[in-house]
């Protein structure tokens, strides 16, 4: 039997138009082509086609391996940001380093560069960061001895005055060790009359 397309009515196969509402039952254009898909696939050069997948396929396949196989070389030689490119020899500087000059759209670009910081270490090394920043957050209170705060800490960075009162900079983000990002990477504290008076923040950027 032949079931109409329209009304779901059954003919007799050799019928060619609907017995109920009068459709034409030949076969439709798209059932037509459809059917003929088969010998067309069959009649494709099947070679040209494997070469052609193969000139398109294998330069993809290559750029992706020299994007790729970037973080693991970082790892392999220790490199960390800011100074990633100094830890890495020569020659593969030379070969890697285009990468800095490629037009890569952000949306590829932010998944590569993640996933090189992964090979990195960097959130490793800035939870670490943000650990020893917490630990001091709490060490440190108003009222302590100047004497106090350098034996725990050590002595500042920097220091400077202003009046009576003098500020003390610490920072806790060492060559080779600074992670990608805005992070607080120490404090500042302030003295008055030998004593902590207050602590703030250091915030860091780094790209």
């Amino acid at each position: 039997m032949k079931k109409c397309r329209h009304c779901r009515t059954d003919n007799e196969d050799g019928a060619t138009i609907c017995s109920e509402c009068g459709l034409d039952l030949s076969p439709s254009t798209a059932a037509i082509l459809i059917s003929r898909l088969p010998s067309a696939f069959r009649g494709l050069n099947t070679k040209w086609l494997w070469r052609g997948s193969l000139i398109v396929g294998l330069p993809i396949l290559l750029l992706a391996l020299y994007f790729l196989s970037f973080g693991p070389l970082l790892r392999f030689y220790g490199a960390k940001p800011p100074n990633v490119w100094s830890r890495v020899p020569l020659a593969i500087r030379k070969v890697y380093e285009p990468q800095d000059h490629f037009p890569i759209p952000g949306s590829v670009a932010r998944p590569l560069r993640r996933y090189n910081q992964w090979w990195m270490g960097v959130d490793a090394d800035k939870k670490e960061l943000a650990k020893l920043i917490s630990q001091i957050d709490h060490s440190i209170t108003n009222g302590m001895t100047q004497t106090q705060v350098l034996g725990l800490l050590g002595q500042p960075t920097m220091w400077s005055t202003n009046g009576i009162m003098i500020d003390a900079d610490f920072e806790y983000v060492r060559p080779g060790r600074i992670p990608y990002g805005s992070i607080t990477s120490g404090f500042t504290i302030t003295f008055s009359n030998g004593t902590v008076l207050q602590k703030s923040p250091v915030i860091s950027s780094f790209q």
